[in-house]
């Protein structure tokens, strides 16, 4: 039996030995695209609305008004004392809307929020008192979580894209101007940064 055995193995190996392998290579290029840009418009300005303002003139009380990003959310003033800085609302503002596209789907958009600066008049005398804005708050309107607020991110959907508002508080400006808010328009310009 072992003969028989050895033969067959050796039958085998020489079949093995006598049919050599047989391969074949080609060459093939690899490629991908990067697309870190993004867009991101700004749909509509952040607008207080028409108000009635008063300054303090010889302290540093103040007076604010927070518009909220939620647009179901009614605006509300305080006051530190309102015998010496107030804000009345005579017409109701809006947040500022905003719109991004071209993300990744689903992908996760990091908020920098804008730097406080100065809402001024837009023609006055110098000295006339201005307005801060500060405090800005995030509601997303359609995304991954629509209708929803945000703090630090924002969640695009599948499509890539995703729309929100921003509010921000308006305060009264606490550096004891020399003369009270003239009527008439102020403005000021502020940067919102999303990044990966």
């Amino acid at each position: 039996m072992n003969k028989i055995f050895t033969k067959a193995a050796l039958a085998a190996s020489m079949a093995v030995l006598s049919f050599g392998a047989a391969a074949e290579s080609v060459s093939f290029q690899a490629g991908v695209t990067v697309q870190n840009a993004f867009t991101l418009t700004n749909d509509s300005a952040l607008d207080f609305g028409t108000i009635r303002a008063s300054a303090d003139l010889a302290a540093a009380e103040t007076a604010t008004l927070v518009l909220a990003a939620n647009p179901a959310t009614s605006p509300t003033t305080a006051s530190t004392s309102i015998a010496d800085a107030e804000i009345a609302i005579l017409v109701p503002g809006a947040p500022a809307s905003f719109s991004v596209s071209g993300v990744s789907p689903f992908g996760s958009l990091t908020i920098t929020n804008p730097t406080e600066t100065a809402i001024s008049p837009d023609a006055a005398p110098a000295g006339t008192a201005a307005f801060t804005l500060g405090t800005p708050t995030y509601y997303v309107l359609t995304g991954a979580t629509p209708n929803s607020a945000a703090t630090t991110t924002i969640q695009v959907d599948a499509n890539g894209e995703a729309t929100f508002n921003v509010g921000a508080t308006l305060t009264t400006d606490a550096t004891t101007p020399t003369s009270d808010y003239i009527d008439g328009t102020y403005s000021g310009s502020f940067t919102l940064e999303l990044n990966y």
